[in-house]
């Protein structure tokens, strides 16, 4: 068997880890390197862990020399950045440049000449047998030579991805890549008769076949843009095993030793497939956008989620409040002005603002949180890959090459895909529901247990997929979705849609639609508040929280039904009435303690 049909036969395959010592404490991380009076500050302030960045050129006593003093403060430490060159190539510090010059120069040489494919050439490519031997050897010499210390994580790389972060593009098109295409379609088709009665095509050898280019795919006026997404479906499966690569790495040295990748994008391009990516590594720094936390957790819970905290300020305490109620078990700090600590080892001003956060994280409420389990109400989201890449092609017909200059910026925003689910999951949370995210392959296995499905912008669904549905619909559930479901399949061609009884109906109607409420209703001036329950043995928790910044604390009333409440944080209890109300401040949840 050759090498590119060894790796790809292995695709499916995932070391999970060891015994893992538990995650049962809130990690708080400092990110940049500091002196031994700053680390003792940081911790005697309820930091639990700081960065050590790695020696990609097998520089061990640097790596020594960061360790010594977080281990004489007491504090704990994640080794990053160990093969960032690989996982990030296209977004890294580099000195003199900017972090994505590499990718801005690929952009440059594909407007110079579209016609030169080395544009699309992914350096260094996914499937390179030697750059995997390198990654693996530099990963197994790294945690070995770390074990004794059990660092709480290994960060394969930061703001990794396929390109630049979550940016489109067309990679990689590398001979490795094609190659590696070529094995995963006979997976998909089997034969050459099935893939070309799909792709409208007419090869007549699998070695011969091509990625269909976007600056094909989007002048097309049949609508069959099947060749075209199973590539980018591929990318997306390489990269998640790509990075399972790591992580097997990191197990096979450590059973112990957790992987992990930093700078987690929006769901889209650049690898952020999440129903791929979920099982791919251990712990996973998320920049919370796009309903990808909520995504992570129900496809994975297993995966410890972290997220940043960059400046401080109250929206950005907010943020993180916001993070840890969906499920985050960490937070890194960025401190490159000396806010947190100062120079002189005295504590700096943002040292205050996360005070309330630490104690409350290092307290009975943090423990709380991270024994329980966050409780999903009776609705289910469809969250589809296939219909957000249909979706953009069909969004950007006509536009010519404007694609080419597309950033990850430019990628955040002016999504209709995105636009419906995150406004089905925001109106959701308006009535008081959390609903639970449900990948396509767990639709096509079988109905959903919930009473409500909801198909945001479901462009694409295969017979399985539809078959379930109508399986869900015949047991009395209840789809909503935003427009016609089902207008293309599973690979994106085209097809005549299914006959589905559906109701068609905006997010911003799905109060009067889904005839579903939470067991303890909150009332906000607003409408504006957020409220998540949490299973913790006998005994569940609430917790409310704006769903924005507001400029004052503000009363909100509960309906208790009969139960008793008590607040985890001033031990105020509820007692012996229908309503009852609480002042919930502009920043901080209000966490209160539910009877059964």
């Amino acid at each position: 068997m050759s090498l590119t049909r060894t790796l790809i036969a292995s695709l499916a395959f995932f070391c999970p880890a060891g015994a893992h010592a538990a995650w049962d404490k809130f990690e708080i991380i400092y990110w940049q390197q500091r002196d031994a009076a700053q680390l003792a500050e940081l911790r005697r302030i309820g930091i639990t862990a700081v960065t050590v960045l790695a020696s990609r050129s097998g520089d061990h006593a640097y790596v020594e020399r960061q360790i010594e003093a977080p281990r004489e403060a007491g504090l704990r430490w994640y080794i990053e950045n160990i093969a960032t060159d690989f996982y990030s190539p296209y977004h890294q510090f580099t000195a003199g440049k900017i972090e994505n010059w590499r990718f801005l120069a690929a952009q440059d040489q594909y407007r110079v000449n579209p016609a030169d494919p080395t544009a699309f050439h992914r350096d260094p490519p996914l499937l390179d047998p030697a750059w995997r031997a390198r990654i693996r050897d530099r990963l197994t010499d790294v945690v070995s030579r770390n074990i004794r210390g059990q660092p709480i994580f290994y960060s394969l790389g930061d703001e990794t991805g396929i390109a630049d972060l979550s940016s489109f593009w067309d990679f990689d098109q590398s001979p490795q890549s094609v190659a590696g295409f070529r094995v995963w379609l006979k997976q998909q088709y089997h034969s050459l008769s099935a893939l070309n009665a799909e792709w409208g095509s007419s090869w007549t050898e699998w070695d011969l076949i091509e990625p269909e280019t976007t600056a094909v795919s989007i002048r097309r006026s049949d609508d069959n843009f099947a060749a075209w997404n199973d590539f980018k479906a591929w990318m997306d499966t390489q990269f998640a095993d790509a990075v399972r690569f790591g992580t097997n790495a990191i197990h096979k040295a450590d059973p112990r030793g957790r992987s992990a990748i930093e700078g987690a994008q929006i769901p889209g391009w650049g690898g952020y497939d999440y129903t791929k990516l979920a099982h791919s590594v251990d712990v996973m720094e998320i920049y919370e956008f796009g309903e990808n936390l909520p995504i992570l957790r129900s496809i994975n819970p297993r995966v410890i989620p972290l997220v940043t905290s960059f400046g401080g300020t109250p929206d950005d305490i907010h943020r993180v409040w916001r993070g840890l109620l969906r499920g985050a078990r960490g937070v890194v700090l960025w401190d490159e002005d000396n806010g947190i600590v100062q120079k002189d080892g005295s504590p700096g001003p943002r040292a205050a603002t996360y005070a309330p956060v630490f104690a409350a994280l290092h307290g009975d409420i943090g423990r709380r949180l991270i024994q329980s389990r966050l409780i999903d109400d009776s609705v289910a989201i469809l969250y589809s890959p296939v219909s957000f890449r249909v979706s953009w092609m069909l969004d950007h017909r006509g536009s010519g090459d404007a694609w080419a200059s597309r950033s990850a910026e430019t990628e955040m925003g002016g999504s209709p895909w995105r636009a419906a689910l995150s406004g089905f999951a925001r109106e959701l949370a308006a009535i008081g529901l959390r609903p639970r995210y449900l990948t396509p392959e767990a639709l096509a296995n079988g109905p959903p247990r919930e009473k409500f499905l909801i198909l945001p912008h479901t462009f694409a669904l295969s017979e399985r997929e539809t078959a379930s549905i109508r399986r869900f619909l015949a047991a009395g559930g209840q789809v909503i979705a935003d427009r016609p479901p089902g207008e293309f399949n599973s690979h994106g061609r085209r097809q005549t849609p299914p006959r589905l009884a559906v109701t068609i109906a905006d997010p911003k109607d799905l109060a009067r639609v889904v005839k579903l409420r939470p067991s303890i209703k909150v009332e906000a001036p607003d409408g504006d508040v957020e409220t998540y329950m949490y299973a913790a043995g006998k005994r569940g928790f609430l917790a409310l929280h704006p769903r924005a910044l507001r400029q004052t604390p503000e009363p909100v009333t509960l309906h208790l039904n009969g139960r008793e409440a008590r607040d985890l944080a001033s031990g105020q209890r509820y007692t012996g009435g229908q309503r009852v109300t609480v002042t919930l401040d502009p920043v901080t949840p209000v966490f209160l303690e539910i009877s059964p």
